[in-house]
């Protein structure tokens, strides 16, 4: 089949959809409704045409789902509804009043523009999801290729790593055609000798230990002279004494099921130009939110919105890429690019997107066939949570997308939404302070009456949260994707300014594994949102006693306090998630 053409499997008739097809019919209805936002109506007219719209998608919400171009027509009547937000935002909310009014002003019309251009981004990532299914092994065991499984580490258990090699070599695949390798960076040769003699020591009885493991199971162990450039230096070293056809990759703590290879061997026979099949990440342990708040029996994962939907989105449009583990690659394009890339600490995401810009595909399977564990602390969160903002932010800095030679308009746009993503640090930021500026402050923030606030940001609002609600209420509950980022943003944002000052000098930080928790205390990494439940406080007070005591500010005042409460009750779940 055409790399340009997918059959998309549904309960509905089989739908023929390109990539050209899709983009240019989204561009005629983003025409349409962009001509239409700019039009000047009165507000009266304004507001039967807003909340208009919201009905005709409250009854287009089921439907939608079914059948592609309701699909898209419900997500262009969402966007002409922002469109018409933002053309009012830009045209009537930014008046002048004073210096310290005007800059709190355009840092918020900043965000906004930010968190808007970030919708349509991930609204046409998901305009049309492509649900592959596997193709078999071919019946002739000659035509089956050879595989290496790599299982990089650092510092994890043995006892973890037993149980991940186990798992690899219970995998159904010829026993002559595939080999399992432990790649130990913890036992290196400059590990072995570092110059503490405790740490040198270490190091010699771990490599001693994890040889005899494999030798005992049958698994195969590797290490290195030197731990340059962290993981994917250790697979690329393993590259150089292995030959399998196909490269697969499990994390330490990811167990395969015993049908990994069965599913998703058999696409790269099917297409010589696959570079990777990825599958999602499956998680057995709850993460310090799901944990510390007794969601994890209740409430969808925080990574199934990306690995049930987005990634469905991104294959579309030739763009699902390589995320570290439960994967499977193939040799002679890794070889073709010079192996896994180095240049940032993100190295599966780069390298995807390298391998894409010399014409490889990539395949997404979305059949669960990892179990892994999730950081069991805020602390070892945070730590993996910064990795991959700083290395997607390399990835921009280095390898921008939207200049990248090879790549076609759609995997520009498909890459660089799931970078541009990384800067919700700087947003959060904003939201959190913004009504701290009015409501203690005095600033004005926000240039509007009630009335228009109800005609044109209300629709707005309440039609992002219908577009969420389509794309991912199976996934995530409401509001959940604001608390995972503002437990997020203070440090993630620390390490994005790291990054754009010498975005070279960061190191690859391990995600912690097995991680125990004896006794319950509260992570010293709450402080700074003890001072902002404080500030929120503060605002919140200040919001009341504005109420009571300058009644001619009453709408600006009703609208921010509002929005305080929100935040305020944000933190508040996010301190709970740091009771370990």
């Amino acid at each position: 089949m055409p790399s340009h053409v997918h059959l998309l499997t549904s309960d509905r008739p089989i739908e023929w959809i390109t990539h050209r097809g899709v983009t240019v019919l989204w561009a005629i209805f983003a025409s349409v409704w962009l001509y239409l936002a700019c039009l000047p109506i009165e507000i009266s007219s304004q507001a039967w045409l807003a909340y208009g719209s919201l009905l005709i998608l409250i009854l287009l919400r089921r439907v939608a789902q079914r059948y592609r171009l309701l699909r898209l027509t419900f997500l262009v009547i969402a966007s002409f509804l922002t469109a018409r937000y933002f053309v009012w935002r830009v045209t009537e909310t930014l008046g002048y009043n004073g210096p310290f009014s005007f800059i709190a002003a355009l840092l918020l019309f900043i965000a906004e523009l930010y968190s808007i251009t970030v919708y349509f981004l991930g609204i046409f990532v998901n305009l049309s999801p492509l649900r592959r299914q596997s193709v078999p092994l071919p019946k002739d065991p000659d035509r089956l290729p050879t595989v290496d499984v790599y299982i990089p580490s650092y510092n994890e258990d043995p006892e973890l790593l037993e149980t991940t090699l186990l798992g690899a070599l219970n995998m159904r695949y010829p026993a002559d055609k595939y080999k399992v390798y432990l790649l130990d960076d913890g036992g290196t040769d400059e590990q072995c000798n570092n110059p503490d003699p405790d740490k040198a020591s270490a190091a010699r009885a771990r490599r001693a230990r994890l040889q005899k493991l494999c030798a005992d199971i049958g698994a195969h162990y590797l290490t290195r002279e030197r731990n340059e450039h962290a993981k994917a230096g250790n697979l690329n070293a393993a590259l150089k004494h292995t030959h399998g056809d196909l490269i697969v990759i499990f994390d330490a703590d990811h167990t395969p099921t015993v049908d990994f290879l069965e599913r998703t061997v058999g696409p790269f026979v099917a297409n010589p130009r696959l570079f990777l099949v990825q599958t999602p990440h499956f998680f057995i342990s709850p993460d310090p939110v799901e944990r510390n708040l007794k969601l994890f029996s209740y409430m969808p994962g925080e990574n199934e919105m990306f690995y049930d939907v987005i990634q469905h989105g991104l294959d579309f449009w030739e763009a699902s890429f390589f995320c570290g583990s439960a994967a499977i690659l193939r040799r002679k394009a890794l070889e073709e690019a010079g192996g896994f890339a180095c240049s940032t600490v993100t190295e599966d995401a780069e390298t995807a997107l390298s391998l894409h810009a010399l014409g490889w595909q990539s395949a997404y399977i979305n059949h669960p066939m990892v179990a892994g564990l999730q950081p069991e602390t805020y602390t070892g969160f945070i730590t993996q949570r910064m990795r991959w903002a700083q290395g997607m932010l390399q990835v921009l800095l280095f390898k921008n997308p939207l200049r990248q030679k090879g790549l076609a308009l759609w995997q520009r746009l498909a890459y660089f939404n799931s970078i541009f993503f990384w800067f919700f640090p700087f947003a959060r930021a904003v939201f959190l302070l913004a009504p701290s500026f009015f409501l203690i402050f005095g600033l004005q923030i926000y240039d509007a009456n009630l009335k228009n606030f109800l005609a044109y940001a209300m629709p707005h609002l309440l039609a992002v949260v219908m577009v969420a609600d389509l794309l991912f209420g199976r996934v995530r509950w409401a509001f959940i994707s604001e608390l995972y980022e503002m437990a997020q943003f203070f440090y993630s944002l620390g390490a994005i300014v790291r990054i754009l000052r010498n975005p070279r000098t960061v190191s690859f930080a391990v995600t912690p594994k097995g991680e125990r928790l004896d006794e319950e205390f509260i992570t010293s990494l709450a402080r700074p949102f003890y001072v902002f439940l404080m500030i929120t406080s503060i605002s919140i007070g200040m919001g009341v006693w504005r109420l009571i005591y300058q009644p001619q500010q009453l709408n600006a005042t009703l609208i921010t306090l509002g929005w305080e409460v929100f935040n305020g009750v944000l933190l508040c779940g996010v301190i709970g998630a740091m009771v370990e």
